[in-house]
């Protein structure tokens, strides 16, 4: 009885090794994120701002990871006119949260795709007698984005990403919300299992 017992153990901890050795270990990545922004991709190709912010990924399958970052930047839009005679370069702070699935194609590179939910702030029109608060005609606005990236050492990538706004700042200018993004990703570290801490 006891051998049987034994050999029945014996089974159930190979089949539990066999089984542990085919799961990939749970892998989380996080860092910072800078980008160059170019806005008004459709109209305007001289509207440039800087941004930053920070990324966590949670590897869920050998090659599929959720995605997640928190960033901020200075959106400028170009001229835009609100009322007749009222006109100017509309700028402002922007927040923005990113979520989305993360594929990786190969093993340096990572492409993603998701929703990006964009919180305006400090919204201010300047014209040529002065500024105007445009924050009562402004909204905040979600958008696609779609993420592609490359890594060339074992801190750093580089990547793309293209931001395309679901809703209007002002209801008839969509297209101007859209936005090409270049992007540095410095990796500070992750855990390949999260229970050990290894």
């Amino acid at each position: 009885m006891k051998k049987s017992f034994l050999t029945l153990a014996l089974l159930c901890a190979t089949i539990t090794t066999s089984v542990a050795q085919e799961i990939a270990p749970s892998k989380n990545k996080f860092g910072a994120i800078l980008s160059t922004n170019i806005f008004g991709f459709n109209d305007d190709l001289n509207n440039v701002a800087v941004g930053g912010g920070f990324f966590y990924s949670r590897k869920i399958t050998n090659r599929l990871s959720i995605y997640a970052e928190m960033d901020g930047s200075s959106r400028n839009y170009g001229d835009v006119a609100i009322s007749p005679g009222l006109s100017g370069e509309f700028t402002t702070g922007n927040l923005a949260v990113y979520i989305g699935p993360m594929f990786d194609i190969g093993k340096k590179s990572n492409l993603s795709s998701g929703l990006a939910q964009n919180y305006l702030f400090s919204s201010e029109l300047k014209t040529t007698t002065g500024s105007k608060d445009v924050s009562s005609e402004t909204t905040n606005y979600s958008s696609l984005f779609f993420d592609f990236r490359h890594q060339i050492s074992n801190k750093i990538s580089l990547g793309t990403r293209y931001e395309w706004g679901l809703n209007s700042i002002f209801k008839s200018i969509d297209r101007k919300v859209s936005t090409i993004s270049f992007t540095a990703i410095i990796h500070f570290g992750g855990n390949r299992n999260q229970e050990n801490g290894k």
